[in-house]
């Protein structure tokens, strides 16, 4: 017999997970196990499978052989959360004349003959299990039987929590992608101020240590007259009526200053405080590519528009470029008719709110 916490232990230790089928198998005394789950048998999510089988002929068995398992097909409209002996459903003259014997167990050298298994079911998650002896081998009886359905509810419930645990990391991974996508350094805080969690942005400049640095866990400015304005902003945060954001500009010995926004949020029912760090000279590599798509604009045209953003004047711009005044003044008016705006104030508001991508250019 196997223990309940032995099935656990599968939940959240991978290890243990590859193991089960075999720890399974062995306690039922059948020569090997294999289960797994997802919307289909074919679509699966995760799989774990005694060592009799290897990587390789699992993976053939997927892809080419679980819609034409006449063991999985005999399941088909039974009852879930229920050990069959296929013996009873699947004659064995039927199964020797099947392509998953003849195509997939033979060829292997196998001959695997006696299977018990069935569908298991909790909650939104469906898994198949399965327990295999040797044609020379005794069959199954109804003590193994008994002995495999024991297990079948405490193996639902570890599908049921790895796939939870698994949507959670998944959910994690996509939440941490688009923080690293945000072009500005993106920092949460506790109350008191230690780091919780920054993205890669912030993680760049964390290390650059130029102006926004680590000191026991919470985040200080290198420059002495930053830091307490710093510190005061995060102090109005974390006060408890403190819900309005604030912005310091932290100096750098070299280059314009980075730009802080202070903010306390609600964080899954907690109360952070996010800091949102904007270096002015790290380029959006995304941006040209966006507001041609955005506005029709030729790829001159926007080079034009980022240095108008930039503040240069049309007789600066047209010094840089080599080209007359007037060539200048005629792409302008015809960016400002493709953008329905009139002066170069209204040109950078409509730019500035474009969100900054940490992207490159396609």
């Amino acid at each position: 017999m196997i223990r309940a916490e032995e099935i656990y232990d599968a939940a959240t230790d991978d290890g243990a997970f590859d193991r089960l089928a075999s720890t399974l198998a062995e306690a039922i005394g059948a020569r090997s196990a294999a289960f797994h789950w997802g919307r289909s048998p074919a679509d699966a999510d995760e799989v774990s499978y005694s060592g009799y089988f290897s990587e390789e002929q699992m993976d053939v068995y997927d892809r080419d052989f679980a819609f034409d398992d006449v063991w999985g097909g005999a399941l088909q409209g039974r009852s879930v959360n229920h050990i069959w002996n296929f013996a009873d459903l699947v004659g064995d003259d039927e199964y020797e004349a099947s392509r998953i014997y003849n195509e997939w167990i033979r060829p292997m050298g196998d001959d695997t003959f006696r299977c018990l298994g069935g569908t298991i079911r909790h909650g939104s998650t469906t898994g198949y299990i399965g327990f295999h002896r040797g044609r020379t081998q005794r069959p199954f009886s109804k003590r193994d039987v008994g002995i495999a359905q024991q297990c079948v509810a405490h193996i639902g419930r570890v599908m049921h929590i790895r796939r939870q645990l698994d949507r959670a990391t998944h959910r994690g991974r996509m939440l941490h992608a688009t923080l690293d996508l945000v072009g500005h350094a993106t920092l949460i805080l506790s109350m008191d101020g230690r780091l919780l969690h920054c993205n890669g942005q912030a993680d760049i400049m964390l290390r650059r240590q130029d102006a926004l640095m680590m000191r026991q866990q919470r985040i200080v400015a290198r420059d002495l007259a930053s830091d307490a304005a710093l510190q005061a902003a995060l102090r109005a945060a974390a006060a408890p009526e403190g819900t309005r954001s604030a912005a310091v500009m932290l100096r750098r010995e070299d280059g314009p200053g980075y730009i802080v926004t202070v903010a306390a949020l609600m964080i899954a029912g907690t109360r952070r405080i996010v800091l949102i760090a904007t270096d002015p000279t790290t380029m959006d590599g995304s941006l040209v590519g966006r507001i041609r798509s955005l506005y029709g604009l030729t790829r001159a045209e926007v080079e034009v528009v980022l240095a108008l953003c930039a503040g240069k004047a049309p007789e600066e711009l047209a010094r840089e470029r080599g080209v007359a005044l007037n060539t200048v003044r005629t792409q302008m008016k015809n960016i400002y008719s493709k953008m329905d705006c009139s002066r170069q104030s209204e040109l950078v508001a409509r730019i500035s709110l474009l969100p900054r991508l940490n992207v490159a250019e396609i």
